[in-house]
């Protein structure tokens, strides 16, 4: 069984099996173990531990541990991903002390059956930053036409995602509108634009499409593009996801 918890700058996943292949993506990624340890594959580096904050961009895969786990997984360009970089300080992973992850098991334990509408999400989400230590920081974006860009984005409803076309809404060319993105952002454009289209297909799958008119409507060229696009980012595809799962729309994205 997997839940799963969408929001517009983060999902949350609470799954008793994960067992994704090697990949890297522009989410930063935290993992937690609610019971024993598991393995992770981090930069080349064999891990074992209770929990893990993961960098963008950085390969990783995360064996499957056949027991709970909570994975949080967030926009990059997002203040909640800014108050994890803090804690990471330019490093490509952050290990969390074991009895930090022993407070957070017990409050899980006490809490989390409590989820039951966005309301009760966004305060278990909120005690959940305060026990890992993280502060709600600004990010870095101080070029207003990249916030702007990042608003435009979130309010699409279009399937059509055409870099030219915002360019010119902010008076750049596509060039320029690239390099202020990873200026501001310090990720690609192009890999933003993938993971918009990859969270906005998977809402669209649990709103109840199919996988093949999610694909559509997100803008994938087919259904098999999304599930190779969700393959090597999420290590899982659209229909490994779907299986046995449970989702909550916990704010809006589209």
């Amino acid at each position: 069984m997997m839940n799963l918890y969408g929001a517009e700058h983060h999902l949350m996943v609470v799954s008793d099996s994960i067992d994704a292949e090697e990949h890297r993506h522009s989410f930063v990624q935290v993992t937690i173990s609610l019971t024993g340890e598991f393995d992770i594959e981090v930069a080349g580096q064999s891990l074992r531990c209770l929990g893990i904050v993961i960098n963008s961009s950085v390969i990783h895969r995360l064996k499957e541990a056949g027991h709970p786990l909570m994975l949080l997984l967030i926009d990059s360009a997002s203040d909640m991903a800014a108050s994890f970089s803090r804690m990471l300080e330019g490093q490509q992973f952050h290990v969390f002390p074991h009895e930090l992850i022993k407070s957070i098991r017990e409050f899980v334990r006490n809490e989390y059956a409590g989820i039951k509408d966005p309301d009760s999400y966004r305060s278990f989400l909120g005690q959940l930053l305060r026990l890992l230590g993280v502060e709600q920081v600004n990010t870095a974006i101080v070029d207003s036409r990249i916030r702007e860009f990042i608003q435009l984005i979130k309010d699409c409803t279009d399937s059509e995602h055409s870099v030219s076309q915002y360019a010119r809404q902010l008076g750049l060319s596509n060039s320029r509108l690239s390099h202020l993105f990873k200026e501001n952002t310090g990720i690609s454009l192009s890999g933003y634009m993938v993971l918009h289209k990859l969270q906005k297909a998977v809402y669209l799958i649990f709103a109840g499409l199919s996988i093949t008119d999610a694909a559509m409507a997100a803008g994938f060229d087919s259904p098999s593009h999304l599930a190779a696009t969700s393959k090597q980012l999420l290590g899982m595809t659209a229909k490994d996801i779907r299986k046995d799962s449970v989702f909550l729309k916990v704010s809006s994205l589209y």
